[in-house]
């Protein structure tokens, strides 16, 4: 099971119509990862919290977001409904520290190689196969699919995902893009873009026929798409010779 990550900070005002804000404003002390933040959450070790959020999982997985309540939540991981709420306090929280569980156990993954280091296209192409085997996942994806379907009347959602996924890898990526580039290996001018434009390349279409589930996913269409994206990426950033 891969590591769990929690909520992210509230908005400005601390709030919104969601409650998201409300609740990441009671779980802790931000810790600063690159460009994004992550707050102490509700403790993992705690044997209730995790009955909690392996309960809201599965739910979350089989049935469609407003047909899961806190009663069934609760039911499902063997506690009282009052013991739910001292850790969490809605819903809303519960799927918002899932969503940031996920996006933490995908950047976790994309790093499980024990970090950049090495040849630098064998360092993207390892980061790339990390990426991609968790993004197209059938969890990843049926959690996606919630989440675009819930952001338009839980826009803070939306906040939550991206600055505790793509803002954060984007990030990283673009720091060891930056350190390539002091090295020689490559030349990037803009990192950050390039970090994005990336992870567009190595998962060309992937994403989108998966969040509509148009066709099967194949090992030999994954491994295309990426290994197509690393050499346009390559061409575009390998050093000019003389």
């Amino acid at each position: 099971m891969q590591p769990r990550s929690t909520l992210l900070p509230p908005t400005s005002d601390g709030s919104d119509a969601t409650g998201i804000g409300v609740a990441a404003s009671s779980v802790g002390n931000e810790v600063e990862v690159g460009e994004g933040s992550r707050p102490a959450g509700p403790d993992r070790t705690n044997a209730k919290v995790r009955q909690v959020l392996d309960a809201a999982r599965a739910l979350f997985l089989e049935q469609p977001y407003d047909a899961v309540s806190t009663d069934a939540i609760a039911r499902r991981a063997g506690i009282s409904k009052a013991t739910l709420y001292v850790h969490f306090e809605s819903k809303e929280m519960l799927f918002a520290t899932l969503v940031c569980d996920q996006c933490r156990a995908i950047e976790e993954a994309v790093w499980s190689a024990g970090g950049p280091g090495g040849d630098v296209e064998a360092v993207l192409r390892t980061i790339a196969r990390n990426f991609m085997a968790m993004l197209a996942g059938p969890e990843a994806i049926s959690l996606y699919r919630t989440i675009v379907a819930q952001v338009p009347r839980r826009p803070e959602l939306g906040r939550v995902f991206y600055e505790a996924g793509p803002k954060i890898l984007q990030a990283r990526i673009a720091q060891f893009l930056e350190r390539a580039c002091e090295r020689g290996e490559l030349q990037v001018p803009d990192p950050r873009l390039a970090a994005v434009q990336f992870l567009q390349l190595v998962a060309g279409d992937i994403p989108m026929t998966g969040l509509l589930a148009l066709r099967p996913l194949t090992p030999e269409h994954v491994a295309t798409t990426i290994e197509s994206g690393i050499r346009v990426f390559m061409a575009a950033h390998r050093p000019s010779l003389g």
